[in-house]
């Protein structure tokens, strides 16, 4: 098992993705399940960013990894290669977000359990 993301392999798999998923949705069929490359390689890459250096001191980095995995599943299809031909970067600018937002949601967590 390699190290890294192959973005020219992932981007391949995301225009099969994303084919399928429209031609599922014209034609109301069930909507395609994600392949394993494509499950690998975002786990490959939250895990990744979970480990720079403005994300490494949280103690809830387990939730900030599951918050993007979850984030990137639920956008996949919203990838179009027309535009770009950077799924790697697509995906790590939603991780980057959804670590954000988990940061902001439990900084809000703490100050509530600090006021009581």
């Amino acid at each position: 098992m390699s190290h890294y993301v192959d973005n020219k392999r992932l981007y391949t798999e995301m225009v099969k993705y994303t084919n399928a998923y429209k031609d599922a949705v014209e034609n109301d069929k069930p909507l395609p399940k994600v392949n394993n490359y494509i499950g690998e390689c975002i786990w490959k890459i939250a895990n990744k960013l979970a480990t720079k250096k403005n994300f490494i001191a949280y103690s809830y980095r387990d939730e900030m990894i599951g918050d993007a995995i979850e984030n990137c599943l639920r956008y996949l299809h919203n990838f179009d290669p027309d535009k770009t031909n950077n799924p790697f970067a697509y995906f790590t600018q939603i991780m980057y977000y959804a670590f954000l937002r988990r940061i902001e949601k439990e900084k809000k967590q703490s100050y509530i359990k600090f006021k009581a």
